[in-house]
């Protein structure tokens, strides 16, 4: 075994302290997307959380999917979702990461992450949940599914893409959006932010041809 590798094998996990293993799994998978999930309870009241556990399910039809924590205390963001069937989720920006990252905190139930944190509400006619009016990408979805992952416990949501406002300058004609002009940020573990720099874009991958940059 080469030297300068940690190798760690299942069993070895037992050996190394909660808080270690907690960040060693959840920096694992590399960088993740990040994203304010919007969501407002029955009665109206709004609710903010951060999610990096967002993944793109489908384009046809145009769907995402987000894992939440198990239910065995009070879940807001999932409760709201089962509720109302909309959920909305929002880029998060460096100029605000601090305070996005603030959502993550235990407020009690019925207490808007909103007011509290100091983002603004925006709505429109065709999604029930609250957006993050500061967020430069704006997604809407409908609550499509739900499927509990039984190894442990985790839901995750599949949720249909109802609408997206996003700045036109950022969307290039072939549809790709530059996340470089929306200041779009990723992050790793559970609490290290990055700004991520393009390397390249590439050609699509063929058998026999050669791979070009094109952007």
């Amino acid at each position: 075994m080469d030297e300068r590798y940690l190798h760690i094998l299942n069993k070895d996990f037992k050996n190394y302290s909660k808080e270690f293993c907690v960040n060693f799994i959840n920096s694992l998978s590399g960088f993740k997307s990040v994203n304010l999930c919007g969501t407002s309870n029955k009665d109206g009241v709004s609710n903010l959380a951060i999610f990096n556990t967002i993944i793109h399910v489908g384009s046809k039809p145009p769907l995402m999917g987000m894992l939440v924590r198990p239910p065995v205390v009070q879940r807001d963001t999932l409760v709201n979702i089962r509720e109302t069937k909309y959920f909305t989720l929002n880029h998060i920006h460096q100029k605000f990461y601090t305070r996005a990252h603030q959502t993550a905190a235990r407020y009690e139930i019925g207490k808007s992450e909103f007011e509290v944190v100091g983002f603004n509400t925006y709505y429109t006619d065709n999604c029930k949940a609250p957006y993050v009016a500061e967020s430069e990408v704006k997604i809407g979805l409908k609550f499509r599914e739900e499927h509990e992952i039984k190894s442990n416990c985790t839901i995750l949501i599949v949720g249909e893409i109802i609408e997206v406002m996003v700045p036109k300058n950022a969307v290039l004609s072939d549809g790709l959006i530059d996340l470089g002009i929306t200041k779009t940020i990723t992050s790793s573990g559970l609490d290290v932010y990055w700004a991520p720099t393009k390397i390249a874009r590439l050609s699509y991958a063929r058998p026999d041809e050669d791979i070009n940059v094109i952007g």
